[in-house]
């Protein structure tokens, strides 16, 4: 295996990790290799188990309309682990074909050429922003290309030229693509510290971009580069400071007017005289500030001198003449994703009809003059929706938030059944009494549903305010609701919010911790403890070096201690979260790859591990989770990692492949009364996953020389292995144990020397079984990026049928006795088992391994 590293061959059995030592001061910490007192040894841990997607929707984001084959058609793009691209005749409502956009999971605008190619802006799941076009001649879709230092492409239009114009973030630029060169063109960032284009429009040789988070609208002249920003006016007309303008949301060109539709809390379209280049003082929006305002649009078309666009939940004309408005009294709450004016074959609908798409995939179309609108069965190819959340409920089951939001699924672990409802995006989840709790986004919602329903009908309870946005961290005690939220985009300063149902009283407390959004709590008495991420909304710049942590006095309502979490080797977290009190009474959390617990009296650190010492500036928004099992493990997606603790002992295991991001976790019962795993992982974010645990029985499996202690043979090798070129060697300059260990001298990245594997002979071994191979590694110096040890699972004529790996070494501490494990449940093929010590192209190392291990956990 020359300059790779080794990769599972099942994927479903694999479970990875390494051991490292804490320091020695707390007291603990030292964990992992080989105790008997730990609960690890005596928990069974199974095979992964897929339990299907659990959610199938039609989310849609944005349209576009136009002509294929000479008919009028509606291209959109459902958002999905990988998006599928949707072509409908519009007359017909008929789907004509459809595309997969592999890797892409959302676009939030289309746009067409002059040559009738439709462009689309998407984002992907590995956050960049790809360019892709579909072509009504030969029916292809393509991927153009990825602009250049961008994760998301928010707005795009196109020129009479056929240039394609893209707004993106996070770094708030323009971007042109010429079609002809292939070419993306960088105009540079529009307004310094702005990170958002939102919104995009060209007109005669200018394009103008609507940015955000502190909204302003910029015209760029496209031949010089120059940027002149043209909404001074803005603030006056919305009647709001500067600072307080929100996102230029949407934009369009309509009969000499550009249409601006400035987003929450004002949500206002104002008109901009693209001849006499001032801003009119005409707007359309909210008559009362109960109302919804002006919704989002994309391709508005003027018939006879007239617009039309959604506000206050109904379709209002506008005279680009006059800039008069006033509602058509056609009921309509939603955005216009796309608009075009169509003769349709329907007699209900006589003459020309203006039609849209709503998110749900329904063709909507209105009858002007008669005031009547009709939406036509959706025919549009859905898909699995990315799951964004997991909470189990204190009736047992668990619930689950889509991503984008408009559906939530509920799955009950005793039999298997999925119920899907319609819900925004929940950031946080909590059960209380007999009703579920949900933090939607945006807005920073506060939802509810009663568990007693057979579908849960989700309602809003109330709004956090104080200008918050993201409910991230939501608890429940003592009857009552804790939650901890992120702030508005380009605001700093998250809240504490304490509700009482019972009383429907709501108190927030913003800005707890100075510029410090709330990611953690945990509530013991008349005291609640908190912690901290140091960023704010999107569009914001950190002006916090480190997280914090807090004290909160309920009753006295104020803030009694804020503290640094200081730990050895913690340098200065971005996020503390996940705290919660143990069964020992203790607080614990975590911070990067650390794991620590705190008394809450003296908010002394009693205990720590640093599990995952390569783990720096973890975190953003989203919090760790902590689960106490009933067993008194705790289970924890530590660094987005599935990771198990004996609290006692600190000794853990790593499940599921290392390098997969476990987003979300929770515990539930199964049929039988087992307390299984279930999660959310980047590998398959659509589908909800299990692993179960059972009491297990322990065992230790002989490994021929596993110390190391018996000499060399004449020719040099070491008996009960073989393999390891000249890369191993036994050694007695360090010993874990006894007189010897196993030298690793790893000093080239390529050649027949970059990487060897020693490898131990195999011995019998159960399918089913799990086993847990673990070593003693001492690192001299150089540089360490890759796994030391292997756990091999082979049939019964010695092929390999399944293979994990301890977790790379890379920032692991040297000149100290570490430990290292690989674990996983053996494949229902296996015969054998073998232990392997391993060094790749990518270590450049001298170290040693020595008390190499191997223990089986049958289930019990």
């Amino acid at each position: 295996m020359p300059g790779k590293r080794p990769r599972p061959l099942l994927i479903l059995l694999l479970a990875l990790t390494v051991l490292v030592a804490g320091p020695a001061p707390l007291a603990a910490a030292r964990g992992g290799g080989g105790t008997s007192k730990s609960a690890l040894d005596r928990t069974w841990f199974g095979p992964e188990a897929d339990l299907g997607v659990q959610q199938e929707t039609v989310s849609i984001n944005d349209a576009v309309v136009g002509t294929e084959d000479g008919r009028p058609t509606m291209y959109a793009t459902v958002s999905a682990e990988n998006a599928i691209f949707n072509v409908i005749d519009i007359r017909d409502n008929r789907l004509l074909r459809s595309f997969t956009l592999p890797g892409v999971q959302q676009s939030w605008r289309h746009a067409i050429g002059p040559d009738g190619t439709v462009y689309i802006a998407a984002i992907t799941g590995g956050q960049t922003g790809e360019l892709w076009s579909y072509s009504p001649g030969d029916k292809e879709v393509r991927k153009l290309g990825t602009v250049p230092g961008e994760k998301s492409l928010w707005s795009m239009t196109t020129d009479p030229g056929g240039n394609v114009w893209i707004g993106t973030f996070p770094n708030g630029k323009v971007f042109r693509y010429d079609p002809q060169s292939e070419d993306f063109h960088d105009y540079g960032q529009m307004v310094p510290g702005q990170q958002y284009v939102r919104s995009i429009a060209y007109h005669d040789g200018s394009v103008y971009a609507g940015v955000g988070s502190v909204g302003g609208v910029i015209r760029l002249d496209t031949a010089t580069g120059t940027k002149t920003k043209i909404s001074d006016q803005v603030p006056a007309l919305l009647g709001v400071e500067p600072q307080e303008v929100p996102f230029a949301y949407d934009m369009a060109v309509v009969d000499g007017w550009l249409f601006v539709k400035f987003a929450d809390p004002q949500m206002k379209l104002l008109f901009y005289d693209l001849g006499a280049g001032k801003w009119s003082d005409k707007s359309v929006g909210k008559n009362t500030p109960s109302d919804a305002g002006a919704f989002s649009f994309n391709q508005l078309q003027s018939r006879d001198g007239k617009v039309y666009v959604a506000n206050n939940r109904e379709l209002y004309e506008i005279d680009t003449a006059t800039l008069e408005s006033r509602s058509t009294q056609i009921a309509f709450g939603s955005s216009l994703r796309g608009a075009a004016w169509i003769p349709l074959n329907d007699p209900d609908l006589p003459g020309t009809s203006l039609v849209t798409l709503q998110s749900g995939g329904s063709i909507t179309a209105f009858d002007i003059a008669s005031r009547r609108s009709k939406a036509l069965p959706s025919v549009v190819q859905g898909a699995p929706n990315p799951l964004h959340n997991l909470e189990a409920a204190p009736d047992g089951t668990l619930f689950m938030s889509g991503y984008p939001g408009g559906t939530g699924s509920r799955f009950d672990p005793r039999t298997g059944r999925t119920t899907r409802f319609p819900m925004g995006q929940a950031e946080g989840m909590a059960g209380l009494g007999d009703t579920m709790y949900f933090g939607i986004y945006p807005g920073g919602v506060i939802s509810s549903a009663k568990l007693d329903a057979a579908t849960p009908a989700v309602s809003e309870k109330f709004r956090l305010g104080s200008e918050q946005d993201r409910p991230y961290v939501m608890k429940a005690h003592d009857g009552k609701l804790l939650i901890g939220s992120i702030p508005d985009y380009g605001k700093l300063g998250g809240a504490l919010t304490i509700y009482d149902p019972d009383s429907g009283e709501k108190k927030t407390y913003p800005d707890i911790v100075r510029n410090q959004s709330v990611a953690g709590l945990a509530q013991r008495g008349g005291r609640i403890y908190g912690s901290t991420t140091v960023y704010g909304g999107l569009g914001t710049d950190v002006t916090e070096s480190e997280a914090k942590m807090f004290v909160w006095d309920v009753a006295g309502e104020r803030k009694v201690k804020e503290l640094t979490l200081d730990l050895p080797g913690l340098d200065s977290p971005k996020m503390i979260s996940g705290l919660s009190f143990g069964r020992d009474g203790l607080l614990w959390g975590a911070a990067d790859g650390f794991l620590f617990a705190m008394d809450p009296h003296t908010l002394q650190v009693v205990k720590y591990k640093n599990v995952y010492p390569e783990v720096k500036n973890y975190g953003m928004w989203r919090p760790v989770y902590l689960r106490w099992g009933a067993g008194g493990l705790l289970f924890t997606t530590l660094a987005s990692k599935l990771t198990v603790v004996d609290p006692k002992t600190m000794d853990h295991v790593t499940l599921g492949d290392y390098d997969e991001e476990v987003a979300f976790m929770t515990l539930a019962r199964d049929a039988d009364g087992h307390e299984n795993i279930y999660f959310l992982g980047k590998a398959a974010e659509s589908r909800l996953r299990m692993i179960p645990v059972r009491h297990g029985l322990a065992g230790t499996v002989a490994v021929g020389n596993a110390g190391f202690e018996v000499a060399p043979l004449d020719d040099g090798a070491v008996p009960g292995w073989q393999g390891g070129g000249t890369l191993f060697t036994l050694s007695q300059e360090r010993a874990y144990t006894g007189r010897r260990s196993m030298k690793i001298a790893d000093a080239a990245r390529s050649g027949p020397e970059a990487s060897a594997e020693l490898t131990s002979e195999p011995v019998p071994a159960a399918a089913g079984a799990y086993y847990r191979a673990r070593a003693k590694v001492y690192i001299e110096d150089g540089s360490t990026d890759d796994s030391v040890l292997l756990l091999s699972f082979l049939d019964g004529a010695g092929r390999p049928v399944g293979r994990m790996a301890s977790a790379p070494l890379r920032g692991a501490d040297q000149r100290r006795w570490i430990d290292a494990q690989a674990s996983g449940t053996a494949p229902p093929a296996t015969a054998s088992v073998r232990v392997s010590l391993y060094s790749s192209a990518w270590n450049l190392m001298t170290g040693y391994v020595d008390a190499v291990s191997l223990q089986r956990t049958r289930r019990g």
